[in-house]
């Protein structure tokens, strides 16, 4: 076990869980996501399996190979309930396919040790809902039936409000010290620092959701 706490990053570093969901029908789905420490990418996911792959050779450091593949299982089974609540919402509502859903999840580590968590959903690149991690509860966007009843739905369950907030404010804020550790003198040697600060403010979900189709 390591003698000290992994270093705080000398600047502002954010981790970002990039998400898009392609429904163009009640039963065909494309996915994709991606992880990124400021502008650097260190993870993507193949949503077929939700199975991480590792795009740094240090981003699988934080965590045990156990924990990895936990952390696949939770987010394959959120992903497959948040798909099926989707689908019978926009069915219900009369809502038409296709149409694109758009999450971006993290938190930036500050240097003074705090931080900041965010969770935000949009929908055809419009904002959605939001999970504010203080109180444990989502909010809607906007104010059409839709998203309400999807704020409902989503609030009444706990169990994921509760592992939602632990993996923004624990495990989060964890990984980045762990990657600074582990990933710096790479980070340093072939990316240069500065690509992985966060001289921007983190995206709106639309910003970045469109640029993944066309690719």
């Amino acid at each position: 076990l390591p003698t000290s706490s992994p270093p705080v990053p000398p600047e502002s570093l954010t981790l970002r869980l990039l998400q898009t969901i392609i429904f163009h029908n009640a039963s065909s789905t494309d996915m994709q996501g991606m992880a990124l420490l400021g502008d650097l990418e260190t993870h993507s996911l193949d949503c077929s399996t939700c199975k991480v792959r590792f795009l740094q050779p240090w981003a699988q450091q934080g965590l045990t190979p156990k924990q990895w593949q936990d952390l696949e299982k939770l987010i394959y089974n959120n992903l497959s309930n948040f798909i099926r609540m989707v689908n019978i919402l926009v069915q219900e509502e009369g809502e038409g396919y296709p149409f694109v859903t758009q999450f971006t999840e993290g938190c930036e580590l500050l240097p003074n040790g705090t931080s900041r968590r965010f969770c935000d959903a949009g929908m055809n690149g419009e904002d959605f809902v939001s999970f504010e991690t203080d109180s444990g509860k989502w909010v809607a966007r906007r104010g059409d039936k839709l998203t309400l009843k999807a704020q409902e739905i989503l609030n009444y369950n706990q169990v994921v409000a509760i592992t939602l907030q632990f993996l923004l404010r624990m495990t989060c804020v964890n990984q980045i010290k762990s990657f600074v550790q582990h990933g710096k003198e790479s980070l340093e040697r072939g990316q240069n620092w500065g690509l992985a600060r966060t001289a921007r403010p983190t995206p709106d979900p639309g910003e970045w959701s469109w640029a993944w189709l066309v690719s």
